[in-house]
């Protein structure tokens, strides 16, 4: 168990999300942010931003979400799942994080489904174990081995009601 001094709680979520000192100063605020969507739409979640560090040539994942390593990947499009989970499962993360805060305006729910469910091997293999979406400061988490394209369109459909699913 790493010392407590190392971590900071955070001011709106207090010890459901603790910063490491040594976070990613970069990325910090969009660690912050997309952490706190989640915590938002799930009370029972806790989340830690781990130290920054840089092992095997890429950077170690930036969560620790109920125990479990995860990474943010800030797409700039739908087609980014597919490197954002491969990226992911090399960092030895079990939950994916897309960030749609970061870069897109606004929700594709036809075209996300599509690439996640593509995904479906890496949860039925269990590498991949959850994948939270975050857009809009609220989060929704999708199961590809669980729930059917449609059901993981109906699921992101719930960041952004009334808007066209294209």
């Amino acid at each position: 168990m790493v010392e407590s001094t190392d971590y900071i709680e955070d001011e709106v979520y207090g010890q459901r999300l603790l910063i490491s000192v040594n976070a990613d100063q970069r990325e910090l605020l969009s660690n912050i942010r997309a952490a706190r969507a989640i915590l938002h739409s799930f009370i029972d979640v806790t989340i830690v931003i781990n130290a920054h560090t840089m092992s095997f040539g890429h950077k170690n994942p930036e969560y620790t979400i109920d125990g479990q390593l995860g990474d943010r990947k800030g797409i700039m499009g739908e087609k980014g799942i597919t490197a954002g989970f491969k990226a992911a499962k090399k960092q030895g993360c079990k939950i994916v994080v897309i960030d749609l805060d970061e870069h897109i305006l606004q929700v594709r729910s036809f075209e996300l489904s599509k690439y996640i469910a593509r995904r479906k091997a890496d949860f039925i293999s269990g590498m991949i174990a959850a994948c939270y979406v975050v857009f809009g400061g609220e989060a929704v988490v999708v199961n590809a081995s669980v729930q059917s394209r449609r059901e993981i369109m109906s699921t992101i459909e719930q960041l952004n009601p009334g808007a066209p699913t294209y």
